[in-house]
């Protein structure tokens, strides 16, 4: 991992969770996000994968993924310089935005505008007025172009059972045989059906719930080796292991406990530096 990356939450608006790389390299394994992912290109090259093929967002491009939609992300020699903005559903309410790279100057523009006003603190209103604004240009954009809408989350009814088993269960032992009985399917054809449904096996799926808890608890100043207790992992450093791996971080450098973070303006600003 090279470059260096910044991650607060605006104090007004802490279910928000802001991002800013420079010349920032890592490879992100298939993931997910319960949010709306939106990430601004300032500079560099990212590869994006999903619905079936590879987008590369150049500067100047504005990368949308949509709430559950399995991406991978890796970036080209050198780094990327971004700007980034995971929104829960609870700020823009049911979208069905669909994942794309979008090369259009005037909403790339308009997220920048966004992100530097939650970033400097801007009063509340002018902060969801600024976000809810974004949102309605950035739909409209997509009507014009013709994008699909986002089918991302809406499964067979046997996964969705499966899905929120393992929402429910995830600090446990799951066996497969659990799984496929919770969905009254063979583990063999269940396993099948979930890697076509989900886009990764179940395994990896639970993985990604867990770190999704653990981040929760970190955010309200849990220690790590309770976290990584209470989410199941097997010990601290397994936790730590898929934690850097998925989030680009450690869990130390997310809760704002480790060595290089510095006591900066604005708030909760955790800065990991080359």
């Amino acid at each position: 991992m090279a470059g260096s990356l910044k991650v607060w939450r605006p104090r007004d608006l802490d279910s928000l969770e802001l991002r800013v790389g420079t010349s920032f390299e890592h490879s992100y394994p298939r993931h997910w996000h319960e949010e709306l992912f939106v990430s601004a290109i300032i500079s560099g090259v990212g590869s994006f994968f999903f619905g079936g093929s590879e987008h590369l967002a150049a500067s100047g491009t504005l990368v949308v993924v949509a709430p559950g939609e399995v991406h991978t992300h890796s970036d080209r020699e050198g780094g990327r310089s971004f700007r980034s903005l995971h929104v829960p559903s609870s700020f823009v309410g049911p979208s069905d935005l669909p994942s794309s790279v979008f090369a259009d100057s005037r909403i790339f523009q308009v997220f920048l505008r966004l992100h530097r006003a939650l970033e400097r603190q801007e009063t509340r209103l002018e902060q969801e007025s600024l976000l809810l604004g974004f949102f309605a240009e950035l739909e409209r954009r997509a009507r014009n172009r013709g994008l699909p809408p986002s089918t991302a989350g809406r499964e067979y009814r046997a996964i969705r059972r499966a899905r929120e088993f393992l929402n429910d269960h995830y600090y446990r032992n799951v066996s497969l045989k659990e799984l496929a009985s919770v969905t009254n399917l063979s583990p063999f054809y269940f396993h099948r059906v979930f890697c076509r449904e989900i886009g990764m096996p179940p395994h990896a799926y639970l993985v990604q719930i867990r770190l999704l808890r653990a981040k929760a608890l970190l955010r309200i100043g849990r220690p790590i080796a309770h976290v990584a207790s209470a989410t199941g992992f097997a010990d601290q450093s397994h936790f730590t292991r898929h934690f850097k791996r998925l989030m680009g971080v450690t869990p130390a450098q997310y809760a704002g406990h480790g060595k290089n973070v510095q006591d900066v303006s604005p708030p909760a600003l955790l800065i990991f530096p080359e």
